[in-house]
């Protein structure tokens, strides 16, 4: 029986001391530095990933600013376009910037007529990294642009004035829509924010008005996570989250303001971990916007502070400890 004893012990620190190193494995991120304080006279409204990992920050004149990985300015140019670019995407070492067209326009409420200025189409310019204009394209069907993304060789873009995400086909300077979601999203605050998933033709959907993330393939919708609550795990405020991102394993990233938090789960949304040493980003209804390179370092724009929080992962939990051995009872 002592025998038997001695198995079960030594089978039970073998399981403890597995469980300890998936812990132990687990990634976590921390504040590595913030960058821009002393360059950005201007608050940065978008921030984007180009080719080898060099950031693309939007200023909220037209401004956009280029870093290296180590957070240094390696260029900059004042978009010459009107209205003036508020979301921006960059593929195949090109800028795209997009502005809202509003118009005058007459409604009627209550019997009486008024006049009241709202979005009305989007202006897309594409620029070369020097910021020299290569081309305007024509985006039918949106009323604005609030972000943008390409997703395999399509242009997506959020649409807040109509409360859709539209996919298009880009042929020349024209973009033609191939589909659309539509008529699912809880919008809040004029703010509206997805990031490109993982597996093919997907995407992540911030939909804060609802307290959700959601996925959707092909248009469709895969899944969802998130409740309202005071929970660490929960979204809490007027609306959460504000800002998602992806990384390479298919985990979460997801961003909250009023209080500042950001968080990582996994694309169940079944675990999460929060980022400390964050600090408050910004103020009241506000987005947070975040991209994230090839390492999945995360790069978070505040525009209250005018400047870019750098977020590295690599940081470990402790391994939790494993109790000691109690004697067996010899029988």
């Amino acid at each position: 029986m002592k025998n038997k004893s001695n198995i079960v012990r030594s089978s039970v620190l073998v399981l403890l001391s597995l469980s300890s190193a998936l812990v132990a494995e687990v990634p976590a991120y921390k504040v590595d530095k913030s960058f821009g304080q002393n360059e950005l006279k201007v608050p940065p409204v978008c921030v984007a990933m180009a080719a080898k990992d060099q950031l693309l920050v939007l200023l909220e004149d037209g401004t956009v600013v280029l870093y290296d990985t180590a957070g240094n300015m390696t260029g900059s140019f004042k978009a010459d376009m009107k209205p003036v670019p508020t979301t921006m995407t960059a593929a195949d070492g090109k800028i795209y910037l997009f502005g809202t067209v509003m118009a005058e326009k007459t409604r009627e409420y209550q019997g009486k007529k008024t006049k009241v200025v709202e979005a009305a189409g989007i202006k897309c310019c594409v620029y070369g990294p020097a910021g020299t204009k290569e081309a305007e394209i024509k985006l039918p069907q949106a009323a604005s642009a609030k972000d943008a993304h390409f997703i395999g060789k399509e242009l997506v873009i959020g649409d807040y004035g109509k409360g859709q995400i539209l996919y298009y086909q880009l042929v020349g300077e024209e973009g033609k829509v191939t589909r659309k979601i539509t008529k699912v999203f809880r919008l809040c605050c004029g703010i509206f924010d997805f990031c490109p998933g993982t597996e093919a033709n997907s995407l992540v959907v911030a939909n804060l008005g609802a307290f959700k993330v959601q996925t959707y393939t092909d248009g469709k919708k895969a899944g969802e996570f998130g409740a309202r609550g005071e929970k660490e795990a929960d979204f809490s405020g007027c609306c959460n989250p504000v800002n998602v991102a992806c990384l390479a394993d298919g985990s979460i990233v997801t961003v909250e303001k009023s209080p500042t938090r950001v968080k990582i789960y996994d694309k169940a949304g079944k675990t999460e971990k929060l980022i400390t040493g964050l600090g408050e980003l910004v103020e009241g209804c506000s987005t947070i916007p975040i991209t994230v390179d090839s390492k999945g370092t995360l790069y978070l724009a505040s525009a209250e502070k005018k400047c870019i929080v750098k977020c590295v992962p690599g940081a470990t939990e402790p391994p939790a400890p494993v109790p000691a051995p109690s004697t067996p009872v010899e029988e």
